[in-house]
């Protein structure tokens, strides 16, 4: 059993209120939603790192599986804001279509555990500069939510770093 038993705060989402139509607060989600850097990045990411280290780092394999849970509810979350703002939640970001190439498919657990943390680190700033461009205060609550879960998966990945690594 993991000694990391929480993987998301217990603080509760806040109800999305979308009143009217936002073409400015879909473009804004976007990317945060189905970009390079994004949720669907972070989920199949973390997919593809739980199955390989399975067998050799079970542990961590299943750390990585419960933070891809979490990140599934943020996509979702995502998915209904957009609808809720008058866009279609396909899995693109503003400049292109997701691709699978934008998953890190290093295989070294130590290398991994950094990307990772760089990924949520990353995250956390793509959400800050959302917010700048939401009008919705709602949604702006929403990722103000979300990114309290990714500050609690980089401690995570701090943790498995200092547990893991040797430097």
């Amino acid at each position: 059993m993991t000694k990391y038993q929480i993987f998301a705060s217990d603080l509760p989402y806040p109800e999305l209120q979308v009143y009217s139509i936002s073409r400015c607060d879909v473009q804004a989600l976007t990317d945060d939603y189905a970009g390079r850097e994004s949720e669907t990045t972070a989920i199949m990411q973390y997919s593809y790192q739980h199955y390989i280290l399975k067998e050799k780092y079970p542990e961590v394999a299943d750390i990585l599986e419960k933070i891809a849970i979490v990140e599934m509810s943020h996509h979702e979350m995502l998915a209904e804001a957009i609808i809720q703002s008058g866009g279609d939640p396909i899995i693109a970001g503003r400049h292109c279509f997701w691709s699978g190439s934008t998953v890190n498919y290093v295989q070294d657990l130590c290398h991994i555990l950094k990307a990772d943390l760089e990924g949520e680190l990353g995250a956390i700033a793509n959400y800050k500069r959302t917010i700048t461009r939401l009008k919705n205060k709602s949604i702006i609550a929403l990722i103000e939510r979300i990114i309290i879960d990714e500050e609690l998966h980089v401690k995570i990945f701090k943790s498995l770093i200092e547990e893991y690594c040797c430097e």
